[in-house]
């Protein structure tokens, strides 16, 4: 049997690849509550996927050199395991915050996630391509069966693209469990039925012609090509996720174009057209220099077009070579098991080891130069260099100066001076400082707390200046919050909580007598606001101040539980710039909000945001939820303060009365449109996307 003898083969990589690329941001969507919204949960997440995948590899490799029946047996009689565990997670609806292995790492405790609920299934599904195309195979030396390899990339497409907008919006997770399980049946069927052909093993049988093993050199191509492609995958994500914004459906985008290179990749056209696909990978190149250096990390559309082009463009260059060396059939797979160690050693380097050694993301532009080497390397260079191997580095080397040379010449100079920076599982970390003009006082000191391209907090570094509210934070704007408080006015004590850390600019509206406790999951950004070297906002602080480690809403929830004393004030500063968390946007987010503010109280959510729209998501609570809001456009006071956009909730109908009310501008509700408020198990924010 051949590989175009029947539709039942490929159907069967088909479904198989659409179901292994369908889980991966459904358990990215479960597992995002748990780890605090985290964008760097998708990085590791994909980590684990390529791990998985090696293990699903491996598996093949393993299994294609038993007999016929017992391949069909085990593989079958997993392919039950899987379903009936993925019927069981969707009917339990298991805990996940009871899941975790007791790691302190929470890159770890991610891993250890994805293994738990998706591991059996995902080995088994990444398993399911390699398997059919051996069994089609049948041990002989044909080479076509690896266009397969390209059906399964577009199963895997599809999967991906359907799953933010066609399933998350309108199918609640345990639906999506089920349909999943019952998914595997299927699969499962049409494996038994076409997939599994004639069931022979691959591989070099005692009675069987010995084929000649591949060369070396073409063994470490299977290994290190696709190792930079998803290094690559890997430093794109952390650079649009980390230095622009942490979108999760940025991952999306980013990993369909990964999968469609590989599509394109292992077919002629791929193979064939390298000084087409050379030159196009090229300029992609420059344009990501370009991008990255003349508009800087801040500005995402031309660093996610460049990164778009640059997926595509190199990985169809580089999957085409990955398939002109591709070796006979009795080899398949070996080879499949090699580019699996491939892209798991590039993930793993990308995603867990990089930000462990880099302070930045670094990897990035270390990613940019080798792709530029390997195109040099790979398209038709001229014939006087082509002569020898000498004359071949020698010009690789002038084209990695050449991309070096124009992505200096583009970059920008900042006249700010970094004076800490960091990175961990959250993010990276910097405070810069500049000197700007203060009137009378002259030039000050000013610092900045970045967390990749967002501001977190500013802080005049002048005795008389300190103290001030800054950023979003200023009399007009977050500061309104305190000022219009029923108690704040009365001149009594409050207890306020704060989600949201940031540099700790809120505590400078503090009173004695009163109570702060801020909420914030990076631990990075508490050693950051309590170094009084940086800022001293919370050093200088005239109140009780606690600074609870964790994701908010698991320690609100805690404290709902242990019925701890009720807030007057509840701010939440989670919103702005970096991706929302959803978990914290849902109907029953904020009605725990509610639970734990006194019957007079406040809820005061900041949602400036660069590019989702939340008015109509505190419209939507609002409504849903039955209470009243209040929003306002604050204005910026000077050079250190912004403004920004404030929604005030309260149970009761209030009216709001501060000093400088009539500066203002507020929301007219009635031009705000009407969306349904997601809920934990369903729901999306991708309707509320600006673009």
């Amino acid at each position: 049997m051949t590989c175009l003898s029947g539709l039942l083969p490929a159907a069967a990589v088909f479904f198989g690849s659409f179901l292994l690329f369908l889980i991966q941001p459904m358990l990215g969507r479960t597992l995002l509550p748990v780890f605090g919204g985290s964008a760097a949960v998708w990085n590791v997440c994909l980590a684990a996927y390529q791990v998985l995948l090696l293990a699903g590899y491996a598996y093949t490799h393993l299994l294609v050199g038993k007999s016929a029946r017992t391949q069909r047996v085990a593989h079958l009689t997993l392919l039950g395991v899987a379903a009936v565990w993925a019927f069981a997670f969707a009917a339990l609806r298991l805990s996940l915050k009871g899941c975790f292995g007791g790691f302190s790492v929470p890159a770890l405790e991610v891993l250890f996630c994805v293994l738990l609920f998706a591991g059996l299934p995902y080995v088994l599904l990444a398993a399911g391509s390699t398997l059919v195309q051996a069994w089609l195979a049948g041990g002989g030396s044909s080479r076509s069966v690896y266009r397969l390899y390209a059906v399964s990339n577009l199963g895997s497409v599809l999967g991906l693209l359907i799953y933010p907008f066609v399933l998350e919006p309108f199918v609640s997770v345990t639906a999506q469990w089920y349909g999943f399980a019952f998914g595997l049946c299927a699969y499962a069927l049409l494996i038994a039925k076409g997939g599994m052909g004639g069931g022979v093993a691959v591989g070099n049988g005692p009675s069987e012609p010995r084929t000649p093993n591949p060369e070396p050199a073409t063994s470490f191509l299977w290994f290190f090509l696709p190792g930079v492609s998803a290094f690559l995958l890997n430093a794109v994500i952390a650079h649009l996720f980390t230095d622009v914004t942490p979108m999760p459906l940025v991952w999306v985008v980013m990993l369909a174009a990964f999968l469609l290179s590989y599509v394109v990749g292992f077919s002629r056209f791929g193979e064939a057209r390298r000084g087409v696909w050379g030159t196009f990978a090229a300029l992609a190149l420059a344009g990501a220099a370009v991008a990255n250096g003349m508009w800087g990390t801040g500005s995402f559309f031309p660093n996610a077009a460049a990164a778009v082009a640059v997926l595509f463009c190199v990985g169809v260059l580089v999957h085409g070579w990955l398939y002109a060396a591709r070796p006979d059939a009795a080899h398949l797979t070996r080879y499949y098991l090699a580019i699996a160690v491939g892209g798991a050693a590039g993930g793993m380097l990308a995603s867990v080891i990089a930000p462990l050694v880099f302070n930045r993301v670094l990897e990035y532009p270390l990613a940019l130069l080798v792709c530029a080497l390997l195109v040099a390397w790979r398209v038709p260079r001229p014939a006087r260099v082509a002569r020898s191997r000498r004359n071949t580095w020698a010009y690789m080397a002038c084209c990695g100066a050449a991309w070096l040379t124009l992505a200096s010449m583009t970059a920008r100079h900042s006249q700010s001076r970094v004076i800490f920076r960091d990175r961990n599982f959250y993010g990276c970390l910097a405070v810069t400082q500049t000197f700007e003009a203060f009137g009378a006082k002259g030039v000050l000191p000013v610092n900045y707390l970045w967390c990749g391209q967002t501001t977190h907090g500013i802080q005049v570094r002048e005795p008389t200046l300190k103290t001030r509210g800054t950023s979003y934070f200023g009399q007009m704007g977050g500061g309104i919050a305190f000022r219009a408080h029923p108690r704040f006015q009365r001149g009594e004590p409050m207890k306020v909580g704060i989600v949201g850390l940031g540099a700790g600019t809120l505590a400078c509206y503090g009173r004695p007598g009163d109570l702060f406790r801020f909420y914030e999951i990076n631990p990075q950004v508490v050693k950051v606001a309590t170094d009084p070297r940086l800022f001293t906002f919370l050093p200088d602080a005239k109140m009780p101040i606690d600074l609870v480690p964790g994701d908010a809403r698991r320690m609100l929830e805690k404290e709902r539980a242990a019925g701890d004393p009720l807030y007057d004030l509840l701010m939440i500063d989670a919103y702005n710039g970096d991706a929302v968390p959803y978990h914290l946007a849902t109907r029953e987010a904020f009605k725990l909000y509610f639970d734990r503010l006194v019957p007079e109280g406040v809820l005061a959510v900041h949602i400036s945001n660069w590019h989702i729209d939340l008015l109509p998501l505190c419209k939507a609570v609002a409504r849903e939820l039955g209470l009243f809001p209040y929003g306002f456009v604050g204005v910026a006071e000077d050079s250190v303060t912004s403004g920004a956009i404030w929604v005030f909730m309260t149970r009761m109908p209030m009216d709001y009365q501060y000093p400088g009310k009539a500066s203002v501008r507020e929301v007219v509700w009635s031009q705000v449109r009407d969306v349904t408020a997601p809920t934990d198990d369903k729901g999306s924010l991708i309707p509320l996307l600006r673009f």
